[in-house]
């Protein structure tokens, strides 16, 4: 077939058919875009839907572990209340001597209410014990000081009890100026 036209219309219908196959493409790309973002959108919202659904999950979760946890520490505090009513029945002797009970049981509470209310606010106790030599209760503590005027504060406190007997503090107490670990012993007659 003979084509008989100009060559400008030529021309012309070539480049018409040529911006229809590039507008074709465009729109093409232009749905696949679209696509795309409705696809993506609907993942999205997808994902928060499950997102929001776990959340309520774990706080639905957590609120059934903490009624369970907060029932499981009650009836621990009941069993150990029932236990301490036993010991205290066994060793609750109405204070014949603040460090002799029933059967010469030793009865620390006022030692140890009286160490506590010496020590500055700053300190603390960290280890406690004791040794029974006959009719003498040796009281050996070790703990922590802010510093050496709270510790010196303490010391004075714990001797000028005349409760407390042969108080020691050692040398090696006074070694730092700040965060003293400290140790002392001191010893208590079962017959005051």
């Amino acid at each position: 077939m003979i084509n008989l036209l100009p060559l400008e219309e030529k021309n012309e219908i070539l480049i018409k058919k040529k911006s229809k196959l590039v507008l074709i493409f465009e729109l093409g790309i232009l749905l696949f875009l679209i696509s795309i973002l409705f696809i993506i959108f609907s993942i999205s919202i997808y994902l928060n839907g499950e997102i929001n659904l776990e959340r309520t999950t774990v706080l639905q979760k957590e609120e059934d572990i903490d009624l369970i946890t907060i029932a499981d520490f009650q009836k621990e505090i009941d069993v150990l209340n029932e236990k301490m009513k036993n010991v205290e029945s066994f060793y609750n002797c109405g204070y014949i001597k603040p460090l002799v009970c029933y059967r010469k049981q030793i009865y620390l509470t006022p030692i140890l209410e009286k160490v506590f209310e010496k020590l500055p606010n700053n300190s603390y106790l960290n280890n406690i014990s004791f040794t029974k030599n006959s009719g003498t209760l040796q009281v050996n503590l070790s703990g922590f000081a802010m510093n050496r005027e709270d510790l010196l504060v303490f010391k004075r406190n714990i001797e000028n009890d005349k409760d407390f007997k042969n108080v020691n503090f050692p040398p090696g107490n006074w070694v730092f100026p700040t965060n003293i670990e400290f140790s002392l012993s001191f010893d208590l007659s079962e017959n005051d």
